[in-house]
């Protein structure tokens, strides 16, 4: 297995902490999600890690019935897309909500949540929590 790139490391390390990062643009304010080395916005390299709030809206989501092989011991989720409120969007799982619920969420949306931290196996993920 091919050893992990720095800059994803520090990511895990940081998620491990509790700590959602990103990349942020020290010449247009921008910040980037998943973490890169280049400004998407101004295409500026002058990036810097910065810790984000884990806030954001949840603004679509999907439910999968069928997990694949390496996510089989893990129920059957919803998948949430948000918009963290520094302005990146993110796909991730969304927990607290029981299946059955999609028409019921779906009249919600946008919906706030928080991002929480979850271990599955040997790695942290950054999964969102609806919040009132």
């Amino acid at each position: 297995m091919k050893p992990m790139e720095a800059y994803v490391k520090k990511w895990y390390e940081a998620l491990d902490n509790g700590k959602l990062m990103g990349m942020k643009c020290n010449r247009c304010g921008a910040y980037e999600f998943p973490p890169v080395p280049v400004c998407n916005n101004c295409s500026s390299t002058d990036l810097e890690w910065a810790e984000m709030s884990g806030f954001g809206e949840m603004v679509s989501f999907d439910f999968s019935f069928q997990l694949t092989p390496n996510f089989a011991p893990y129920q059957s989720t919803y998948h949430a897309m948000v918009k963290l409120d520094e302005g990146p969007t993110m796909i991730s799982w969304l927990v607290g909500v029981e299946p059955g619920k999609f028409d019921e969420l779906f009249e919600k949306l946008p919906l706030k949540v928080k991002m929480e931290v979850q271990k599955r196996e040997k790695y942290s993920y950054p999964v969102f929590r609806i919040v009132e």
